[in-house]
């Protein structure tokens, strides 16, 4: 694996070094619902990963639900770390070594009559000494295999259990040898992106269920086997390769079981013919089409008086193609010094991006992503002060948060919030999401949203149907008794209005809510860093496809309130 977090497609077993014990996903109710091959015969492996992580959840909402730990700081699901040590199992191995060598010594005695006193330890079978170091495996048997010799470390104190979960579901993969632990976890986000393109069609996570899962068991068998073999290695995980040997769920594929053809072995046949695992063979389109997307995530602190302490910003290349035939792309961008730190697609040519700065491929088929990639500030390669000054004018949007003192005839702490688009373009706000953390001693939040600066847009409309658009404007606001958090959600907010939450947090006593609110938005059309895909060239082909380039602004920041 030499991209950060990415998962090499191949048609050919990875390296050694790059072996996983088997995957599980496991259901709502914790019980495990879909197995792969193990490395691991023993049918107790994969349950006692399951059982671990179950114990681990089950505790972590316990200590939670007795308030053993104030809610800014306790332990819930979402913070279970994604490697778990598992000690169980390597009391689990022990155990199924102990019944082996019982289950040797009394095949030699059936054999000979008697156990030579001279051997110090009966001989083990090859099964056990795989997973062992410095065990002689010579065998007097004629008809067993020759031992395995690996150069792969196994850990100490068991094994370690790399989890995921997506809605409903959790994907589990054990590892029990040395190994870098972003190499599961990304071949765990490939598997849930292969079956949401396969059972879903959309990255929606509330759309993969256990009882999809089990309405196509087939079709997430016969992609596991594909994707994963008994022996932990990644074999294929491009998607366009995989619907040529896996079916995927549709009508058309249901009518032609009925009449009975055999479209599968057709299919089967061509797929490894293909030059290119990410694009399928003899591609054709009725619209040819290709479209980019460039998207920046912001992440960074804010402090109460507007000013950006830390600001970073990563980009991501996606790419929607419908190209007839083998076409070439070549794309250039307007500023590409500020890439740095790139994991490009294996169908992106390296030696033409380093030597020319340019995208040169052969686009995968249908949707995908062409590459994550850092983006530095042009004014300084460090974010330092000129930067952060320079980002500070380009934030997209304000956050005020202010807090009174607690007043018992009020019954609690008044507070307001206000969320304004900060551009002066045309550009809207949408999917603005605040949290806030308000501590113990909370039980409930008397607050209402309103938009404010609209007043003349109302005034001046004959049209009274506005009035309820505005209402929803303001979004709405919940509050989660269980974390003690105050949850505001906004569906969008154009540059000319600013959203207030006014209200009370109402508290026994007085309560100390954090000191900052997480902020996330998304904004279309808008770049921070000014990066932008400046030309999209066609090449190898002697069509003219319709071609487009648009950029997409994410957020996650964290704004400090005003201290009192």
């Amino acid at each position: 694996m030499s991209r950060r977090g990415v998962v090499e497609p191949t048609s050919a077993p990875s390296s050694r070094f790059d072996q996983m014990d088997g995957l599980i996903i496991v259901g709502r109710s914790g019980q495990p619902i879909v197995l792969s091959r193990f490395r691991n015969p023993h049918p107790a492996y994969p349950l006692v990963h399951v059982d671990h992580l179950r114990d681990v959840v089950m505790a972590s909402q316990m200590k939670q639900d007795a308030g053993l730990t104030s809610s800014s700081s306790a332990t819930s699901e979402r913070d279970i770390p994604p490697v778990l040590a598992v000690p169980a199992a390597a009391s689990l191995e022990m155990v199924d070594e102990e019944e082996e060598d019982e289950e040797e010594t009394e095949s030699s005695t059936d054999s000979d009559g008697s156990i030579s006193g001279a051997t110090p330890i009966p001989s083990m079978p090859d099964e056990a000494n795989a997973w062992s170091e410095g065990v002689d495996t010579t065998s007097n048997k004629q008809s067993a295999p020759p031992p395995r010799q690996e150069d792969i470390t196994p850990l100490e104190g068991g094994s370690v259990l790399c989890h995921i979960k997506v809605g409903e579901l959790r994907f589990l993969c054990p590892v029990s040898r040395e190994i870098d632990p972003l190499i599961p976890l990304a071949f765990l986000h490939k598997v849930v992106e292969v079956l949401q393109e396969y059972l879903v069609g959309s990255t929606d996570p509330t759309l993969l269920t256990e009882d999809l899962l089990c309405d196509h068991f087939d079709v997430v068998y016969q992609l596991l086997e594909e994707m994963l073999d008994g022996e932990g290695n990644v074999l294929l995980t491009e998607i366009n390769s995989l619907k040529d040997i896996v079916l995927p769920p549709s009508w058309l594929d249901k009518l032609v079981k009925t009449v009975g053809l055999n479209s599968a072995s057709e299919r089967s046949r061509t797929t490894l013919a293909s030059p290119l695992p990410w694009r399928r063979p003899n591609s054709k389109y009725a619209k040819n089409e290709v479209y980019l997307d460039l998207v920046e995530t912001v992440d960074g602190i804010v402090q109460s008086d507007g000013t950006p302490l830390a600001l970073d910003v990563w980009g991501r290349l996606e790419c929607s193609a419908h190209l007839t035939g083998m076409p070439e792309l070549v794309v250039s961008f307007n500023a590409p010094s500020m890439i740095e730190n790139a994991a490009w697609h294996p169908c992106i040519r390296q030696r033409t991006w380093s030597e020319k700065q340019k995208l040169c491929f052969i686009p995968p088929d249908g949707t995908s992503e062409l590459g994550t990639f850092h983006i530095r500030s042009t004014t300084s390669g460090a974010m330092g002060r000129s930067a952060l000054a320079e980002k500070n004018k380009a934030l997209p949007i304000a956050v005020v948060v202010e807090l009174g003192d607690y007043t018992a005839s009020q019954g609690g702490l008044p507070f307001e919030i206000q969320v304004e688009p900060s551009l002066a373009q045309s550009n809207t706000l949408e999917h603005v999401c605040i949290e806030w953390l308000l501590g113990d001693g909370v039980h409930g939040v008397d607050a209402a949203p309103q938009i404010q600066g609209i007043a003349s847009k109302l005034a001046s409309s004959s049209d009274i149907g506005t009035i309820p658009n505005m209402a929803q404007a303001a979004g709405s606001m919940v509050f989660d008794r269980k974390r003690q958090l105050l949850r505001w959600s906004i569906p969008s907010l154009s540059p000319t209005t600013m959203a207030v939450l006014q209200g009370t947090i109402m508290s026994t006593g007085p309560s100390r809510p954090s000191y900052a609110v997480q902020v996330q938005f998304s904004m279309a059309g808008y770049s921070l860093t000014g990066l932008r895909t400046s030309s999209i060239q066609l090449q190898q082909e002697d069509y003219v496809p319709n071609k487009g380039a648009r950029t997409l602004l994410m957020g996650q920041l964290e704004f400090r309130r005003l201290l009192t």
